[in-house]
């Protein structure tokens, strides 16, 4: 399992926790792949308006697949959604550590 894991200075929670949360549009958008695991959404206790937004997907085959057969749609909702943050940074892909392996 993978995890792409992203950091958000947000303008307006509200409509940000609604279109990112593990229920928003993206988490919609994204279960139409075979692949995708499930959405958490965190916000900062110490500073409201940071988020991280983590999307597990089975792999990055499965997650690769998914945004080349849907990029125009996934270029479209980027930009639908800039609007409610004004940072975003990714962090990285991160795969599970398992003992033995």
């Amino acid at each position: 399992m993978i995890a792409l894991v992203f950091s958000y200075e947000v303008r307006e929670a509200a409509e940000f926790e609604r279109v990112y949360g593990p229920d928003g549009e993206w988490a919609q958008f994204f279960k139409q792949g075979s692949g995708y695991v499930g959405t958490e959404l965190l916000r900062d206790v110490e500073s409201p308006g940071r988020y991280l937004v983590i999307d597990r997907w089975e792999s990055a085959n499965a997650y690769n697949a998914f945004t080349a057969e849907r990029r125009e749609e996934y270029v479209r909702r980027v930009d639908d959604t800039r609007l409610y943050y004004e940072q975003e940074l990714r962090f990285g892909t991160f795969e599970n550590v398992w003992p033995g392996e």
